[in-house]
Order: structure tokens, then sequence, then C-alpha cells
């Protein structure tokens, strides 16, 4: 189950554009055609914990989810 983590209410383009959250927590858009650079939409918008994976709801806000954990085989 998801988690919101921050309202942004962003509108986004999914015909020109990807969205995703880079390293630093910065929200970025890219050119579809894999021509141009990332462009950060809102910088430093979440702190990120690696036991999380972030993503862009339908919403347009920030939420996560816990990561699968991984089994060690016997």
């Amino acid at each position: 189950m998801a988690e919101k983590v921050k309202d942004l209410k962003l509108k986004r383009d999914y015909k020109k554009f990807l969205y995703f959250i880079d390293g630093d927590g910065s929200v970025c858009e890219k050119p579809k055609s894999g021509e141009g650079e990332s462009t950060v939409l809102v910088p430093k918008a979440v702190e990120r914990d690696n036991q999380f994976l972030y993503f862009i709801d339908k919403e347009g806000d920030i939420s996560r989810s816990p990561r699968g954990i991984k089994k060690k085989a016997a």
C-alpha cells in the first residue's frame, strides 16, 4: 500500500515527457524523444529513504511504498 509523502498537484504531459524522482529527491522531466536534458521541476522535493520506492502518483503527488525484501537462499 502506498503512502502519500508530499502534495504537489503536478501537471504532467505524458505524451511528450517522462517524469521521475532523481537521487537527490528532486522531481524531474525528460523528453520522451531522448533528445535534450532532464529538467528539474521541484528541487529537493523529498528526502529519500532506501527502504522505500518513490514515485509520482496519478494525482501528481509524491508517494512511496516499501521495497520488497530479498530472501537468502538456504
